[in-house]
């Protein structure tokens, strides 16, 4: 395989467990944990077909662990501020899974990504007339897949 053919592989490789994440998340908000387990197990596969395998291994699930210690106590601290959560246990376990393909480097343009398309769909929500409030919810599963995607694409994987 040539490299540009490699690295689009990469990138479509975790594609039906997305799709399946974001489906679900829309249908009924939630992510399964088999869905978020299957993708970390995914990526943990792809990170060994990369590089040295212990090392590689190694540094995957090292940045898995980052991403849910770092996402889960976000989670937790915007609770303890506002009395709700804000973002779903599913959501954080996804992004851990996601960090595992992408290592740590590549959560920001992940998290960028999936933030900027959910604001935007929320904008165009708004502009088609659906009232939003506080208490709204958005299932962001399907903007989470489209960040990790972008990001292995630009380049940053495990």
């Amino acid at each position: 395989m040539s490299p540009d053919l490699s690295e689009l592989f990469f990138a479509l490789l975790p594609l039906p467990l997305t799709v399946a994440a974001a489906t679900i998340d829309l249908r009924r908000r939630i992510i399964p944990d088999r869905v978020n387990l299957a993708l970390l197990v995914l990526g943990l596969g792809a990170s060994l077909l990369r590089g040295p395998a212990l090392p590689q291994l190694g540094a995957s699930l090292a940045a898995a662990a980052a991403a849910f210690l770092l996402l889960w106590s976000l989670r937790a601290a915007y609770a303890r501020l506002r009395g709700r959560t804000g973002l779903g246990l599913g959501d954080v376990k996804f992004i851990a899974a996601a960090a595992a393909w992408t290592g740590l480097a590549g959560l920001p343009l992940m998290i960028l990504v999936a933030s900027l398309s959910a604001l935007a769909a929320v904008g165009l929500a708004v502009l088609a007339g659906r009232r939003l409030d506080g208490t709204s919810r958005l299932p962001f599963a399907p903007f989470l897949a489209l960040g990790l995607h972008v990001a292995l694409l630009a380049g940053h994987t495990a």
